[in-house]
């Protein structure tokens, strides 16, 4: 195998998986910050938890259900369950018969989420606020523009034909 000559010594491939090994790690950092703090302050929540909680507070005034979690988070059933499962067990969920559909179990904050909500919220602000430092807001508006965009190529690709097909199709072009 001549070394520079692989596929794998481009720089476009370099480049692309530096960028998904950067990407890896700054999850790690985030979700492990998150879940260490949420422990310092005595929270029996993971970053997962409260990802799921954020997304039921933000129910965009209406009721949300498990599916919509699912959707928005981007996450299996069975992941879902277990989320929510494990956070009605500790008090911050209900989980009741749909009032629109009755096939539907709406998932609602209770007080007690609400009164903790209330209590992490400054410290939330100031962990947010050291994570985006230096960032104006066009920064940080460009970052989200750019990482959506990625997200939605990464969904074209596995939504049209499959990767072998296309790979097969961009080498038979001249």
């Amino acid at each position: 195998m001549k070394g520079n000559s692989s596929w794998l010594f481009t720089t476009q491939i370099r480049k692309a998986m530096e960028f998904l090994r950067l990407y890896r790690l700054l999850h790690h950092a985030m979700q492990q910050g998150v879940d260490q703090a949420l422990r310092e302050m005595g929270v029996d929540l993971t970053s997962a938890q409260l990802d799921a909680l954020i997304c039921i507070a933000h129910g965009c005034g209406g009721p949300v259900n498990q599916r919509d979690i699912e959707e928005e988070l981007h996450l299996s059933n069975p992941t879902v369950t277990g989320i929510l499962k494990r956070m009605e067990r500790k008090g911050f969920i209900t989980r009741v018969v749909g009032s629109k559909d009755r096939r539907y179990r709406e998932v609602r904050l209770t007080e007690k989420c609400v009164q903790l909500g209330e209590r992490l919220h400054p410290s939330a602000e100031v962990m947010l606020e050291q994570m985006f430092q230096g960032f104006t807001p066009q920064e940080f508006d460009t970052l989200n523009r750019m990482l959506l965009r990625l997200l939605d190529n990464c969904g074209q690709i596995w939504e049209e034909e499959s990767l072998p097909e296309k790979a097969a199709a961009a080498a038979a072009t001249p």
